[in-house]
């Protein structure tokens, strides 16, 4: 039994925050927002912001910053839109070229990245601007698709591929070498290294296995949307905004949660807090700065989060002793 009340207590934990966010919005739009239709396409919008946010939540775990993966989507669904057009492979062709490419994109990141040792953050802000001009110089007109090629997009294809990527993410990640290897490396790497894991080899298989959602976020992607343009000069760095403030949340909630779930929940209460913002009828400006403001209260909750349980037992401790001061003079 206190089994089972803690589990639901943690579960409790874990879906409170999109809850609040849920209610809160539902009220303050009057009921323009939380229609179950509504909620559907929310659902069906986060699904490829969770598949960028799994694809960069190991290198995250291990603390690297992985800022070429928007671009990385976006070469792959052009290239490799382009590509499954051209040899009418259909929709498995589309997923498995899609695929190869953003693995091989993203092996290079790996690879480069322990060539040069340099901080990840530069590098991959460096390789994003490389990524991006690949479709421009051999696509320019980006990719357009129609019909059957777009069916993974609709329901119920859409959470079917979700639920597959997720179950991928949530067994590697738990149940194997490496996701044991990517906790370890997050925990401490210097002791990580010191028991025999190599940091590098590690890191270069994260860069590879994120490239396998990052190409599924490119179909899915490219099947929501039908026709992607080339992006701007550092265009593609919006995509994995919604995807990192995720993981910010994953975090703050594996205290209750697997990381894997907190993924999911915290991607889609940042894609619940953007639409209720829009139903409210808010400008651009007034949204970022209230998802900065969500984001940032949420940080400080969690970096302090020890500091509020001691004052807590210190509270106790003091209840307690006042409780036997007060029976002693009885």
């Amino acid at each position: 039994m206190a089994k089972f009340m803690n589990t639901l207590l943690r579960t409790l934990k874990t879906i409170i925050l999109p809850i609040i966010v849920y209610l809160a919005f539902s009220i303050l739009s009057k009921g323009r927002f939380g229609q179950p239709a509504g909620m559907l396409t929310i659902a069906r919008q986060s699904i490829m912001p969770i598949m960028v946010a799994l694809a960069i939540t190991c290198n995250m775990t291990i603390g690297m910053w992985d800022f070429s993966a928007g671009a990385v989507v976006y070469t792959a669904a052009i290239v490799g839109g382009n590509l499954a057009l051209m040899t009418g492979t259909g929709i498995p062709g589309l997923i498995v070229i899609l695929i190869l490419i953003a693995v091989t994109l993203n092996t290079i990141t790996g690879l480069l990245y322990n060539l040069f040792k340099v901080p990840s953050i530069v590098l991959t802000i460096g390789l994003m601007m490389v990524y991006e001009m690949i479709p421009t110089l051999l696509f320019k007109g980006g990719v357009l698709i129609s019909g059957k090629m777009t069916h993974l997009a609709l329901p119920p294809y859409c959470f079917i591929v979700f639920a597959v990527m997720f179950i991928i993410f949530y067994v590697v990640f738990n149940y194997t070498p490496f996701g044991h290897n990517v906790r370890a490396l997050g925990s401490n790497q210097a002791i990580a290294a010191n028991v025999g894991l190599n940091p590098a080899t590690i890191k270069l298989v994260s860069f590879i296995f994120g490239g396998v959602f990052l190409g599924m976020a490119a179909v899915m992607d490219l099947s929501t949307k039908g026709m992607i343009r080339p992006p701007a000069t550092m265009g593609s760095v919006s995509m994995i905004f919604d995807a990192m403030m995720g993981i910010f949340i994953a975090f703050f909630l594996q205290k209750y949660c697997n990381l894997a779930i907190g993924v999911v929940v915290g991607t889609f209460t940042m894609k619940m807090l953007n639409s209720g913002l829009v139903s409210m009828g808010l400008s651009t400006t007034v949204r970022d700065i209230t998802t900065g403001l969500f984001l940032l209260i949420l940080l400080c909750i969690s970096a302090n989060q020890g500091k509020f349980t001691e004052w807590r037992n210190n509270k106790e401790k003091a209840r307690l002793a006042n409780e036997k001061f007060t029976q002693a003079n009885a």
